[in-house]
C-alpha cells in the first residue's frame, strides 16, 4: 500500500516536562500523560508513553464522538484537519491529562489501479439500490493539487464514453443550468470522452446558463490520470483524477455530475440520479 506518514513526536513534550502536561497534571504524583502518533492517511495509530497510570481516556477531537479506553488506540480519522486529542490518564485519585493537536493531510492517492489507497475514504455519494444505471457510488478526495474520484458500478459498467460536469466555483447560478439536474447544477467544465478509447477533452462554459456553449481547452491526456477498470467485490471499479490548476480559484467545495453513455451515446448511468425533480449535483469537500 502506497503511504503517507506524517511523523509527530510529542514524546519530545515529555522531556520538557513543564510543556508535557498542559492541563490538570499532579504536578508532585508522577502520574504523567503523554503520547505520540503516527497518521498513515486517514489512520492513526497512538502510542501511549504515560508514566505511573493505570487508567486512560481518549477523545479524539473530531466531533465524531468516539472515545477509547485503550492504553494505545487506534483511531480512524473523517477528513482532514487539525484535532485536538487528550489523553487523559488516572491512578487512584490522581490525574493527569495530554493535549496535543493531530494533523491529518489524508490519503496519498496514485492512479494506478491500487485501490488499497482508498479504504479509508468515505463514500462522496451513494445512488439508491437499483436507481442510477450502471453508476453506484463514488468516493473523492482533494488534495493540493488534484481531485480524485473512486468510481464503483455494476457488472455492466464500461464507460465507452463519460460526460463529467463540475461546477467549479460552487455556485449553481454560474455556469451550465441543464434539465437533468433542475435542483442544481451550473457546471463552469465538461470532460468528456473515453477511459477505455483513450480520447478525450476538456471543454469551459460560456454564455448564458441555459446553454449548452463549451468551447474545448483541453485533452484528457493533460488534464485527467485514469486507471483501467477492474472488478471488486463482483463491482466495476475506476479511480481517475483531475489536475486543479485549470479550475480556477475553488473555494469549500466542487459540484459535479457523472454520466456513462454507451459508444452509440445512449445514457446508462448517472450519480447522482438524474432527471428527477430532485437530481442535484453532487459535492467533493475541498
Amino acid at each position: 500500500m502506497k503511504k503517507n506518514i506524517v511523523l509527530m513526536y510529542s514524546l519530545l513534550a515529555a522531556v520538557l516536562v513543564i510543556g508535557a502536561c498542559k492541563k490538570g497534571e499532579d504536578e508532585g504524583s508522577g502520574t504523567k500523560a503523554v503520547f505520540s502518533y503516527v497518521a498513515d492517511g486517514y489512520k492513526v495509530n497512538f502510542t501511549n508513553f504515560s508514566t505511573n497510570s493505570t487508567e486512560f481516556m481518549w477523545d479524539f477531537g473530531d466531533g465524531s464522538n468516539e472515545t477509547s479506553t485503550k492504553k494505545s488506540p487506534q483511531h480512524i480519522f473523517k477528513s482532514k484537519g487539525n484535532f485536538l486529542v487528550s489523553l487523559t490518564t488516572k491512578n487512584g485519585d490522581l490525574t493527569s491529562q495530554f493535549i496535543d493537536t493531530v494533523s491529518i493531510v489524508g490519503p496519498n492517492i496514485k492512479i494506478d489501479g491500487d485501490f488499497t489507497d482508498w479504504e479509508y475514504v468515505g463514500y462522496t455519494f451513494t445512488n439508491e439500490a437499483g436507481k442510477g444505471g450502471n453508476l453506484q457510488a463514488i468516493k473523492t478526495f482533494a488534495s493540493s493539487t488534484a481531485i480524485n474520484f473512486y468510481l464503483e458500478g455494476t457488472a455492466d459498467m464500461k464507460m465507452e464514453i463519460l460526460d463529467l460536469y463540475l461546477d467549479a466555483d460552487n455556485n449553481t447560478a454560474t455556469g451550465f443550468s441543464t434539465w437533468q439536474y433542475p435542483a442544481g447544477s451550473g457546471a463552469e467544465f465538461l470532460f468528456e470522452g473515453s477511459f477505455v478509447g483513450g480520447w478525450g477533452d476538456m471543454y469551459a462554459h460560456s454564455g448564458p446558463p441555459a446553454g449548452f456553449n463549451f468551447t474545448p481547452i483541453s485533452s484528457f491526456a493533460e488534464e485527467l490520470s485514469y486507471s483501467t477498470i477492474k472488478t471488486v467485490s463482483g463491482k466495476k471499479v475506476i479511480e481517475f483524477s483531475i489536475k486543479r490548476n485549470k479550475l480556477g480559484a475553488l473555494k469549500n467545495f466542487v459540484n459535479f455530475s457523472i454520466t456513462e453513455l454507451t459508444s452509440g451515446w445512449a445514457d446508462v448511468g448517472s450519480l447522482p440520479v438524474s432527471q428527477t425533480p430532485t437530481s442535484t449535483y453532487g459535492k467533493i469537500p475541498l
